[in-house]
């Protein structure tokens, strides 16, 4: 048996052990994420179908734009193929806790880098390749495709994902070999995050719903002259298209679909060779590299450091020495990790767009129903900042807890206890993202042009709902911690995360549709309609309404925080 396969053996083995033995509670972890992941997969083929049926039905450009949305598939796959591989392949092949082991073991630097480079293609190749099969089924429905097509596109699509796979590999073994492992890592990370924003925030700005203004035609028509254009036969995602297109139209290409799959398949073959060949000279550098340590400069902590700090002894000199010593813990923590900061670029990315969209709606237009089409919009400003509330909630708060990993001993041994713990994690989280929430309802509102009633009972539903969101953030993140998680993103990606997107979603409908009829009655009252002149018992029903959307919000607090320190508690006796 040749070495490399000998050398993924251990993942294999323990991925068969855990679908044999999951453990307490496995097998219905797995089923209700075996159920959830068809339900995602129905709704994706649903959407597909429906966007793919409207696009073939348009005339004349019809099934040029289902052509030019299938290269478009397999481009995405590709880039996100090439993003997961490239943190991947850095650390199985830089930065794996076995590589010491393995590396004074007797095998082949060429076996370890096979095994490591199959690893990193299997671990990076399973989410493009579940996103696109959906996609691809709805491509078959939709032109009732031969069998020689669900044939030809996963033999597209695998050398197309592997070829990506191995141009990653190569550029990470080069960028290792120039700076640290660690310093690639966090250069990786903070080139894509920031190259994201930028085309994120360029693409936006270009305004593309002005392709349907009747006063843009000459654009919209200039831009569907440009799909009639050939795509660069250079790319490999072309190749692809030239391959499986004439299954789907029933048309023959220029060249039979073997020609193009070959052709595939032997430029993915021809960029494993090339990657195996570079990896004789860059990979052991590259180890060496990656085994030196950073260090700090003396004297970088400057005035405005200094300054800073000061300010903060200040502001934290109220507090109890064991609060104030895990609360600077966790800020330290939190600005040293570049994972953790630089989505704070991603974030204001995303508030900037999210207020532009309100900037231009431009109501005005509607001036006969410009009234309720505003508050409308109001109410949907108010579920996607829940949404939004939620959202920083599960990636900031939800994995604080977890975030304290092996070191939670420390924890348990220091003068504070575990309801102090969790407290003071809620508190440290709730001021920004309250932040963040008001500032989008506000400003939201402010460009939708909306009366006071509604602007004050926007800004009063999410000071409500935020701290209640943020709570069960930390409640489930006590109740489901995962200590032994490499880094906090992946503590939001199990059983738990899933239980708070559906109940803080859940609890968001609740809260705003118990709240709406009131708003309504209020709005109403405001605008002096005849129609609706409320009585007693109409405005005893709204009060109601009121205290039991108020009352969710309470609950929201105390019952998930109860709950964790319940699990925590029991998990410190069991330890």
């Amino acid at each position: 048996m040749p070495a490399w396969i000998v050398l993924m053996k251990p993942g294999i083995i323990g991925l068969r052990n855990i679908i044999r033995r999951p453990g307490q509670g496995g097998r219905t972890r797995a089923i209700f994420v075996a159920l959830f992941t068809l339900v995602v997969w129905a709704l994706v083929f649903v959407f597909a179908v429906r966007v793919l049926g409207n696009l073939r039905g348009a005339d004349v450009i019809g099934d040029l734009l289902c052509r030019k949305f299938l290269g478009l598939l397999w481009i995405s796959g590709a880039a996100l193929l090439m993003f997961s591989a490239m943190i991947s392949s850095l650390s199985g092949f830089f930065l794996s806790k076995d590589l010491d082991l393995l590396m004074a073991a007797p095998i082949s630097l060429e076996s370890l880098f096979w095994a490591r480079s199959g690893q990193a293609l299997l671990v990076s190749a399973w989410m493009p390749a579940a996103f696109m099969l959906p996609v691809f089924l709805a491509y078959g429905y939709v032109f009732k495709a031969p069998w020689t097509y669900y044939l030809a596109a996963p033999l597209a699509t695998g050398p197309l994902l592997a070829g990506a796979g191995y141009v990653s590999q190569m550029l990470v073994m080069a960028l290792v070999n120039v700076f640290p492992a660690r310093r690639a890592r966090e250069i990786m990370g903070l080139a894509a995050i920031v190259g994201f924003c930028g085309l994120y925030i360029a693409f936006r700005l270009m305004r593309p719903e002005e392709l349907v203004n009747p006063a843009g035609f000459m654009s919209a028509a200039a831009y569907l002259a440009n799909l009639q254009s050939p795509s660069s036969i250079l790319l490999p995602t072309e190749w692809a298209v030239e391959a499986v297109w004439p299954e789907l139209s029933g048309l023959p290409g220029p060249m039979s679909f073997i020609w193009w799959l070959a052709l595939l398949w032997s430029t993915a073959a021809a960029l494993a060779v090339l990657t195996s060949y570079l990896a004789q000279f860059l990979y052991w550098p590259g180890y060496n590299k990656s085994l030196s340590g950073s260090f700090r400069r003396r004297g970088s902590d400057t005035v405005t450091l200094a300054l800073f700090g000061r300010a903060w002894r200040f502001l934290t000199s109220l507090m109890k020495p064991a609060r104030r010593a895990l609360v600077t813990k966790d800020l330290k923590t939190f600005f040293r990790d570049n994972a953790q900061w630089s989505q704070l670029l991603l974030l204001a990315a995303l508030l900037v767009i999210y207020l532009y969209n309100f900037s231009v709606l431009n109501l005005g237009r509607f001036p006969a129903g410009a009234f309720v089409l505003e508050n409308s919009f109001a109410f949907l400003n108010m579920a996607l900042v829940a949404l939004v509330a939620a959202t920083l909630a599960l990636r900031f708060a939800f994995p604080s807890i977890s975030g304290e990993g092996f070191a939670y001993w420390i924890i348990k041994a220091a003068p504070m206890s575990l309801k102090d713990f969790l407290w003071i994690k809620f508190w440290l989280w709730l001021p920004p993202i309250w932040l963040i929430s008001l500032m989008l309802i506000i400003f939201g509102n402010r460009y939708l042009d909306v009366g006071p009633v509604m602007n004050i009972s926007a800004v009063l539903i999410i000071m409500a709902l935020t701290p209640g969101l943020c709570a069960l953030a930390i409640g489930l993140g006590g109740r489901f911690p995962r200590f032994d998680a490499a880094n906090p993103a992946q503590a939001p990606t199990g059983y738990g995360g899933l239980i708070y997107m559906v109940s803080s979603s859940l609890s968001s409908v609740a809260v705003i549709g118990l709240s709406s009829w009131p708003v309504v009655l209020f709005l109403n009252m405001e605008r002096g309609s005849r129609r609706w002149q409320p009585g007693a018992g109409a405005l005893a029903v709204a009060v109601l309404l009121l205290l039991a959307a108020a009352a969710i919000c309470v609950l929201l607090m105390l019952v998930p925080m109860r709950q964790g320190l319940k699990a925590l508690k029991e998990g410190n006796d069991e330890g």
